[in-house]
């Protein structure tokens, strides 16, 4: 099983690179040249660089970076942009910037661009409107630029999108130690945690009011439906304000938040919105579910869901044969509800030799990491590695890229890390970092729980596979094993530094602490 599971995990490692070379070559800049979303095509190739210190994704990643540089000095008043509201203003600083300071925390172009964005979110700027009510602690509304704040009686609200200036925030803190960021973040997000934890129905809201009044999905009005997202959702459907709050990555702030704290507060909200994850996880679609339960229960130390996770992966099908197809509707309409669905998403199936597919059974590379986690079954690592070797070598050949506008449906980018209704969550993303390194997202970074070192370099070795399991009270069992034919040595790096060697065909099993 583990040289299988080996073989997946090289063919997926030379897929990415394979793709990093293709999309230098052929995925220009878009028609923003470097701002909106554009760098969030990148996200899948983090755990990436974690696992191999790829040199072309890093020159890429400066590149898309001073892309970034150069269409705010153009484009935006302050670090931001002049007409904005909190769903598109906040992309340029959400995923990749902050993913690229924790790679590269001393750099100073990166760091002045999240900066100059956090100044506006605590009216920390002269000369700018301000943004937020600090006597009432909310923002102003939804739409919020640098220089028009101005909002309507329908906008004057407060949604998951907010979510993302706390990420914003928690990222500059950890750039800058700048305690002031941390304040905010954790009094604006306790209260939006407690505004979660209070809701009495059995669904979420999609939105609150400023008085507090939770408003659902059929109380929208026209303009609330839009920055709802609400083309991308379907009438009725009871998760809904559970998929924004994914959407906009909520569960991993209230994890940094009780990181810092360690206010029950937080793992409150946080459980709230994962916990009717767990009945959506034998749906193909559910990266985001499912990686927002694997990182519940590692963060906050909440086993309390397992005998239920663990029905579930009881139920999970065999693994599918056949030729993966992927398919595309002519008209753009959601019609499943649950999350990890948009409106021009990619469909996957299998290929009949009559020319009709069947849709695909087969659970997401999120869903297998997280039974992985729990059960310790190698069979669930061999099927994510070989599900997200597949997915990436279809959509690389027959997609483009999806760099001018990395939230699309139908990208090469969509199938590795996930479209804009996902927060990062892909078939690659969704097992590639949590299972070879242990990653999760700390304060808007990709945070491997053990590095690997080898000949000087901080890089797996091409002939050896590693997979974390986490014990969810701060170890860690690493498996390694080497699929190659010469004997390989190295130094996993976590809490404390542990040289091995590993000969051709021999397994390892270490316990790790986590930092």
């Amino acid at each position: 099983m583990l040289k299988e599971t080996y073989e997946h995990s090289l063919r997926l490692r030379k897929e990415m690179e394979a793709w990093i070379d293709q999309s230098r070559l052929m995925d220009p800049p878009s028609r923003y040249g470097g701002g909106e979303d554009e760098a969030n095509y990148a996200l899948a190739w983090f755990p990436h660089y974690l696992v191999t210190q790829s040199a072309s994704v890093g020159e890429h990643f400066v590149k898309l970076r001073d892309l970034l540089s150069g269409w705010v000095d153009r484009e935006c008043h302050h670090g931001y942009e002049q007409e904005a509201e909190a769903h598109h203003g906040t992309e340029p600083f959400l995923l990749f910037l902050p993913r690229f300071l924790g790679l590269f925390p001393d750099d100073k172009k990166a760091q002045s661009l999240l900066i100059d964005a956090a100044h506006h979110i605590g009216n920390w700027v002269e000369g700018v409107p301000a943004w937020f009510n600090w006597e009432e602690n909310h923002f102003v509304g939804y739409r919020i630029g640098s220089v028009d704040v101005e909002n309507t009686a329908e906008t004057r609200v407060e949604l998951a999108e907010h979510f993302r200036f706390i990420h914003i925030a928690l990222a500059a803190h950890r750039v800058t130690g700048d305690g002031r960021y941390l304040d905010w973040a954790v009094g604006y997000g306790r209260k939006r945690a407690q505004q979660i934890s209070a809701v009495e129905e059995d669904r979420l809201p999609v939105m609150w009011d400023h008085s507090g009044r939770p408003i659902h999905q059929e109380e929208l009005v026209k303009a609330q439906g839009g920055m709802a997202a609400q083309n991308h959702h379907v009438a009725g459907d009871p998760l809904v304000g559970v998929e924004v709050l994914l959407a906009s990555g909520a569960v991993y702030a209230l994890g940094d938040l009780f990181r810092e704290t360690g206010e029950s507060v937080f793992s409150d909200a946080a459980k709230r919105i994962v916990e009717p994850m767990v009945d959506q996880l034998l749906d193909p679609y559910c990266d985001p579910g499912a990686a927002a339960i694997l990182y519940y229960r590692w963060t906050f130390g909440d086993l309390s869901l397992d005998t239920r996770i663990n029905s579930k992966i009881d139920e999970l099908p065999e693994e599918e044969n056949g030729e993966l197809t992927m398919m595309f509707p002519e008209r753009r309409k959601r019609v499943w509800e649950g999350v990890g669905k948009r409106a021009d998403m990619t469909f996957w199936g299998t290929w009949q030799e009559d020319g009709s597919a069947s849709p695909t059974q087969e659970p997401s590379t999120s869903t297998l990491a997280l039974a992985y986690h729990l059960t310790g079954d190698l069979d669930f690592a061999r099927r994510s590695f070989k599900q997200a070797a597949r997915k990436l070598t279809m959509a690389r050949r027959v997609l483009r890229g999806g760099r001018e506008h990395a939230d699309m449906g139908g990208g090469v980018c969509s199938a590795a890390a996930g479209h804009g209704r996902n927060w990062g969550w892909g078939a690659v993303t969704g097992c590639y970092g949590p299972l070879m390194l242990g990653t999760r997202e700390i304060k808007g970074a990709v945070e491997p729980t053990v590095r690997v070192e080898s000949r000087g370099q901080m890089r797996v070795p091409d002939d050896v596979v590693t997979l974390v399991r986490p014990n969810c009270s701060g170890e860690s069992k690493l498996i390694v094993y080497n699929g190659g034919s010469n004997a390989q040595k190295m130094t996993i790096h976590a809490e404390t530094a542990i040289p091995v060697t590993v000969e051709p065909g021999q397994v390892i099993e270490i316990q790790v602490d986590e930092k």
